[in-house]
């Protein structure tokens, strides 16, 4: 919620941590105290103290209250005093504490209006105030609507900020703002952002509008947000909205987020359309990024349908997307497909592909079967293949399979990969045996 506030606080942290030792060495009022206190109190900060943070900056504002820093001292003890009340069980003393953060807030904005600082402070004070009114300090809530209120100014992360905390409390309020600003700015950076916090509310309106802007945005990566934003939220109606977009939409690159989108949902009804287009779609690229998607889901349905599709396919490279897909399940049922696919009369290129998925796969019943397998292929391409899947798999038994082509292997060639993939071990024994090669007459 606050990926606004959390980037400007990581960037302060590089600029502390890089410029700190070049501050500390300037001159400064009150001299060498006043810049060891400073230094000590970014310290502080930076190893997240806040305690101590706060403690050493209201030393630092009370001692040198005009110092050459201006307004930076308060809006760290301000921020020091927010992080430290939330580390405080006690409600009482949170609110209290957050109260007189709020009073350094108001008095660094009264001072330095026209400071670097403000911009943050504004920021502070709008999550300062969700926080007090949330404790039952409503009287505060007036600057979270004052700040989402406001125009289109300088300070407009700090009116999304302000429109965030404002939906928490007002939906009515915020959204039709919220609205107005991803219709009608022409700022696609401001739209983003906008349409960031408004994909974090369930508002029912919210999906509808999530729709536009995929159809009609004018900026492709906004329209891209939308529609992951849409695979978000599972209230049924932007599903529906998702399969329609992507029935009238001609734009390729836009379908395969839409897919994407539609297999965030996991349910039922996601299932069900992603395997939709991956048996009907005319485009063959959309139909092996469905595969894709149905194999990562882990649905229960998945491998069956899979392995149903590819007893219809007859397209090669449709069949090696298939198998890509099925492998990616970790059971014995698709585990049991890739090895009829690797032992049977499948196509040497697809029984290749399978061998090395069972190589993925690893333990010593895959590794026995591999080894069972190389000694019945009378094919280079498949005994290469099956000494590559070995050396993918952790296991003793491939180890053990490995050592035994490397001694005994006839064919030269084969026997180098053996050879070349124990080098790439971190296997005792199969150093030992390397060391044994090489020290051979």
């Amino acid at each position: 919620m606050k990926i606004v506030k959390k980037a400007i606080f990581v960037l302060m942290m590089i600029l502390l941590a890089v410029n700190g030792s070049l501050w500390a060495q300037k001159e400064q009022p009150g001299g060498d105290k006043a810049a060891k206190l400073f230094q000590s109190a970014k310290d502080a900060v930076f190893n997240k103290n806040w305690q101590a943070a706060a403690e050493q900056w209201r030393g630092f504002c009370e001692q040198f209250p005009q110092s050459k820093w201006e307004a930076e001292p308060y809006y760290w003890l301000a921020y020091s005093l927010n992080q430290a009340a939330g580390e405080i069980g006690d409600m009482e003393k949170q609110t209290a504490m957050r109260e007189q953060a709020m009073i350094k807030v108001e008095m660094l904005l009264a001072r330095f209006k026209e400071s670097s600082w403000a911009e943050d402070a504004r920021m502070l004070r709008i999550e300062l105030a969700e926080s007090l009114v949330k404790a039952g300090k409503t009287n505060y809530k007036k600057y979270i609507t004052t700040g989402a209120e406001g125009k289109n100014g300088g300070d407009f992360n700090v009116k999304l900020a302000a429109l965030d905390a404002l939906l928490q409390m007002d939906e009515e309020k915020a959204l039709p703002i919220l609205k107005k600003i991803i219709k009608e700015n022409k700022d696609k950076n401001i739209r983003a952002k906008a349409l960031f916090v408004l994909s974090q509310h369930d508002d029912p309106s919210v999906s509808p509008l999530l729709v536009e802007i995929a159809r009609k945005d004018d900026d492709v990566n906004i329209r891209d947000q939308a529609v992951f934003w849409l695979g978000q939220r599972h209230d049924g109606q932007s599903l529906k909205a998702l399969a329609d977009l992507f029935a009238e939409s001609k734009d390729g690159k836009l379908k395969e987020r839409i897919i994407f989108a539609i297999s965030q949902q996991d349910n039922e009804e996601s299932f069900n359309r992603l395997w939709s287009i991956a048996k009907n779609d005319s485009d063959m690229g959309l139909r092996e990024k469905a595969l894709f998607w149905l194999g990562q889901s882990g649905h229960d349905r998945a491998v069956d349908a899979l392995l149903d599709l590819y007893k219809t396919a007859s397209d090669d490279a449709l069949r090696k997307k298939i198998i890509f897909a099925i492998s990616q399940s970790d059971n014995e049922k698709s585990l049991g497909f890739l090895k009829d696919i690797a032992g049977g009369n499948s196509p040497e290129n697809l029984r290749v592909e399978a061998i090395f998925w069972i190589g993925q796969h690893g333990g010593d019943k895959a590794a026995s079967f591999l080894n069972d397998l190389y000694g019945k292929s009378g094919s280079f391409n498949v005994k290469e293949k099956i000494l590559f899947s070995l050396s993918q798999n952790d296991s003793e038994t491939a180890l053990k399979h490995l050592l035994a082509a490397a001694r005994s292997e006839k064919n030269p060639e084969l026997r180098k990969k053996a050879i070349f993939w124990l080098g790439q071990s971190d296997s005792e024994e199969a150093t030992k045996f390397l060391q044994q090669l090489i020290e051979q007459d």
